[in-house]
């Protein structure tokens, strides 16, 4: 799948796997993530409602790393490989 912006917001790291934000753009969703996830941890009561609320964040999160990213993988890792 092609990424849906003209820049990466998200790029591979240089060791291990994930992603690291490299725009300000993904600076921003990786704090308002953690904003949302701090604050559903904090103000809803220890339901299964809690942890649903907390699992669609974290799936919306890698929907956008997905949309908005390279590859997932390390850098590093990939220079080993080609070699």
């Amino acid at each position: 799948m092609t990424r849906i912006t003209k820049k990466a917001w998200f790029d591979k790291r240089i060791l291990g796997w994930g992603y690291r934000p490299i725009s300000l753009e993904g600076w921003l969703v990786t704090v308002v993530v953690l904003v949302a996830i701090f604050a559903s941890i904090t103000y809803l009561e220890e339901t299964a409602t809690r942890y649903v609320i907390l699992a669609v964040i974290l799936i919306v999160f890698h929907i956008i790393i997905y949309l908005t990213g390279n590859a997932p993988g390390s850098k590093l890792w990939d220079k080993l490989r080609n070699k």
